[in-house]
């Protein structure tokens, strides 16, 4: 039998999950992580030393990752669970990134263009490219056990949903110790990163959901 198949057929077997379950476990793997991710900015990179005064600054960038956590959260509750259907689910997700672009290119517009050029980009390029991710990674992982048990069966797209909130509470980590405060860069590079771990967590998540 093929593994798709034996998927479907387990999972039409399967119990019902207990009302509430996924959320609790997705929460407290969630919170875990970004501790987790918070202790590794403190361990590798630093909190912003002007943290104090940059307070604001500091917190509209993490609102930015809440929100996109937030709107990430249904569709990875959604496809948490065997046999779901996550095209409604999807919409907070694919409104935020639509919302995000029009952002950065109203910002861009809006922008001097003496100083449009470092605004986005930041003198060179945006470290939250990478700095993201790797602060997604232990949020991942915390993820990955949450929803490995819960029985999904949309892999890849499993993968994807866990990617993405992990990208996103990553976000709101980086930013106690990002230096670029203009909304451009934020618009554009923390999407940025936050699709990317969406993208690695279809490819290398969804593949280590296999049962």
């Amino acid at each position: 039998m093929k593994t798709d198949r034996l998927i479907d057929a387990l999972a039409s077997e399967a119990d019902v999950v207990r009302p509430g379950l996924a959320e609790r476990r997705i929460a407290i793997a969630s919170g875990v992580g970004l501790l987790l991710a918070l202790l590794l900015v403190a361990v590798v990179f630093g909190f912003r030393s002007d943290v104090a005064t940059a307070a604001t600054s500091v917190a509209l960038k993490a609102v930015f990752g809440v929100m996109a956590s937030i709107a990430a959260a249904p569709l990875l509750l959604e496809v948490a669970r065997p046999n779901t259907n996550a095209m409604r689910a999807a919409a907070p997700a694919a409104l935020f990134a639509l919302a995000s672009v029009v952002l950065a290119m109203v910002m861009f517009l809006l922008t001097p263009p003496d100083v449009r050029v470092f605004s986005w980009f930041g003198g060179g390029v945006p470290e939250c490219l990478y700095r993201i991710p790797l602060l997604a990674a232990p949020i991942a992982a915390a993820l990955y056990f949450a929803v490995r048990g819960l029985g999904p069966t949309r892999l890849s797209l499993a993968g994807a949903a866990i990617g993405g909130v992990s990208g996103a509470l990553g976000a709101i980590a980086y930013a106690t110790c990002c230096p670029m405060d203009s909304a451009l860069y934020v618009a554009s590079w923390y999407l940025a990163a936050i699709l990317f771990c969406a993208a690695l967590g279809a490819i290398v998540i969804g593949r280590a959901l296999k049962w």
